[in-house]
């Protein structure tokens, strides 16, 4: 392993162009003056009332984590969803029910026997009821207790007012379709799931998030490092524009080759305008990644990225990056779970294919009260016999006097068609496309991280290859100021140099970066994927 602080071109007893913040004038310094350039030192521009913010990769980071809108967003689907697992779990919950109800009927005579030639009857009903389905067999219990009372001028009854009360418990169990599992049991057990695949979800649009911040970061550092390499480009361009007038006054020069060196100037303006604007789009990147909304205060300061970038030669391990990423990626496991899904709507769909048959028991307890009245002859006046009331109904209950118990079996099959089998040659087909998309989202996986690693090892050597390029130029510059200082040379062959050089800085520069971003890369396919 070994370590290169990463730089570009050293000038030769170099030119320095310096920028006011407050006048945005720029005047040039001597080359004997000017400082070797290393990547990392530059500052970026200042404009008037603004404040510099110095800022690590670690910070910002963390500053997008924070305050990052669209994490913040991403963070609220835990919740949402563990409140559609409450839902899909409250069909297991108890239902409790409650009726309360009058009837008043009257009713002509056309017999005899009607009680009367008009009977009026008044009825007032209490009755609940508590429904649970439970979990684990797919049976239902339904507990009912009824009430009501009764109030009649018929000619007939022997309790007036009369009360009656009905407890009675039934139970229904599946004993095929829906035994193992039915809709219900297979939604919540599918919401459970879902929770798993929005944790992870979270989980890597946080990564996302995290090599977004990295590449806009190294990016921004690259536009400032561009903007110096530009105005050390016009200083040179300048310097040069000067020592050819020079030349012309005396003589040794034409005009035509100052108007060289004057298009140099020109050609080297633009670019440093050209640099300053990719600049603020870069900075206006990274900040859209960390603002947490309109009113923060980094909208208006300048960040300037203080990390310098490193390089590394290092090996990588493909295998051991394709085996992580096959185990732990966050896009193959959410895709895992997700054919659980699948196979749970087979098993679903199995359960339905087979007959219906259930299993109901039933038990059941009644009570009457109310004042009991004897009737000599059919329709004959009432004799009170004994007084009583709703207390009647509820202890006939209580001492278990008038049990009733029954037991049922259900059965359906379909004849023809059948489409709980329809439904499951569909989800076995289903199941089917599921695995072999996992297994090419596997092939992928392999693709990508091998691209990735591939990338990391191809962008160290392309670093390398550029800054042999970069010395390579400088001296080739050194050499043509040297000829020219002797009269040996032309201003064109100067200008020549010095774009290659401009363009030698870039280069490693862009190959640097390049690297770097590289790297993040490789962390993130190992990790999240796409």
């Amino acid at each position: 392993m070994r370590t290169h602080l990463m730089r570009l071109a050293i000038l030769p007893a170099g030119l320095v162009l310096t920028f006011s913040a407050a006048t945005g004038q720029q005047t040039t310094t001597p080359p004997a003056q000017q400082d070797p350039y290393v990547v990392g030192r530059a500052m970026p521009p200042l404009d008037p009332g603004r404040t510099m913010v110095s800022m690590t990769l670690a910070q910002a980071i963390e500053r997008a984590l924070q305050s990052n809108l669209a994490l913040q967003t991403a963070r609220l689907d835990p919740a949402i969803q563990e409140y559609a697992v409450d839902a899909a779990r409250a069909a297991f919950s108890p239902v409790v029910s409650a009726t309360v109800g009058y009837n008043n009927a009257t009713n002509q005579s056309t017999s005899q026997l009607d009680g009367g030639a008009r009977t009026t009857s008044e009825r007032t009903t209490f009755n609940s009821s508590v429904a649970k389905t439970f979990p684990w067999s797919g049976g239902r219990l339904v507990a009912n207790f009824n009430n009501n009372r009764t109030e009649t001028n018929n000619s007939f009854a022997t309790r007036n007012p009369s009360y009656s009360s009905q407890l009675s418990f039934n139970y229904t169990q599946p004993l095929l379709a829906g035994l193992q599992i039915d809709n219900q049991r297979a939604a919540l057990e599918s919401q459970v799931i879902l929770s798993g695949i929005v944790d992870l979800e979270l989980r890597g649009q946080i990564e996302n998030v995290t090599h977004q911040v990295k590449e806009a970061y190294w990016d921004l550092r690259t536009a400032i490092e561009q903007i110096e390499i530009q105005r050390r480009s016009l200083a040179e361009a300048e310097q040069l524009l000067a020592d050819t007038r020079l030349q012309v006054r005396l003589g040794r020069m034409v005009e035509l080759q100052a108007a060289q060196a004057e298009a140099q100037v020109a050609a080297a303006q633009q670019s440093l305008l050209n640099a300053e604007i990719v600049w603020r789009n870069q900075e206006l990147g990274l900040k859209q990644l960390l603002l947490s909304g309109a009113d923060d205060p980094l909208l208006n300061q300048t960040v300037n990225p203080v990390d310098l970038p490193e390089l590394t030669a290092q090996e990588v391990d493909l295998r051991a990056a394709v085996d992580t990423a096959l185990r732990s990626r966050m896009d193959i496991r959410r895709a895992r779970q997700q054919q659980e899904v699948t196979l749970l709507n087979l098993k679903v769909s199995r359960s339905n294919a087979m007959p219906d048959l259930n299993l109901s028991a039933g038990y059941a307890l009644a009570g009457v009260g109310g004042n009991l009245f004897n009737r000599s002859g059919l329709g004959g006046a009432p004799v009170l016999i004994n007084a009583g009331g709703y207390r009647q109904g509820l202890e006939s209950i209580i001492y278990f006097e008038t049990p009733t118990w029954n037991l049922q079996l259900n059965g359906s099959y379909p004849i023809g068609n059948n489409p709980g089998k329809i439904d499951l040659e569909r989800a076995r087909l289903q199941l089917r496309q599921s695995e072999l998309a996992l297994k090419t989202q596997e092939l992928g996986i392999i693709t990508e991280v091998t691209a990735a690693g591939l990338a990391v090892r191809n962008s160290f050597l392309q670093v390398e290859a550029a800054r042999k390029s970069r010395e390579a130029s400088e001296r080739n510059l050194a050499g043509e100021r040297t000829r020219l200082s002797v009269g040996l040379g032309r201003p064109f062959e100067v200008v020549t140099a010095q774009n290659a050089v401009t363009s030698a800085r870039l280069a490693e520069l862009r190959a640097i970066m390049t690297h770097m971003n590289a790297l993040a890369n490789f962390e993130r396919v190992k990790r999240v994927g796409n």
